[in-house]
């Protein structure tokens, strides 16, 4: 939510759908920093389910630092404007999408 409210709130995001660029910094390993990273998209998955916000998030990979920490960079993503975008770029076929949230894993 931190990054929805740095943009202004709820709907005041870019063209693009993206909501405010946010730096988590001082990860002290790349366990951690990868752990940081999941539970970003845990959080944006929560917003979503419990109608909070209407949001996904995009998280960079972590970055190392010259001191030797990592940094991750990321920001929410306003769900309406990512799903124009994927039908866009892809089409309204979802066999052709690079990820299909309706889509199961085949066991």
């Amino acid at each position: 939510m931190e990054s929805v409210q740095r943009a202004g709130g709820l709907g005041r995001h870019d063209a693009n759908g993206r909501y405010a660029d946010l730096l988590i910094t001082g990860l002290e390993d790349r366990e951690q920093a990868d752990e940081f990273r999941r539970s970003l998209f845990r959080c944006a998955h929560f917003l979503n389910r419990r109608g909070i916000a209407a949001v996904s998030m995009s998280a960079d990979p972590p970055a190392r630092q010259p001191d030797g920490s990592y940094v991750i960079s990321f920001r929410a993503i306003d769900k309406t404007a990512g799903r124009a975008y994927i039908l866009a770029k892809h089409g309204g076929d979802r066999t052709r999408w690079p990820y299909d949230p309706r889509r199961r894993n085949a066991s």
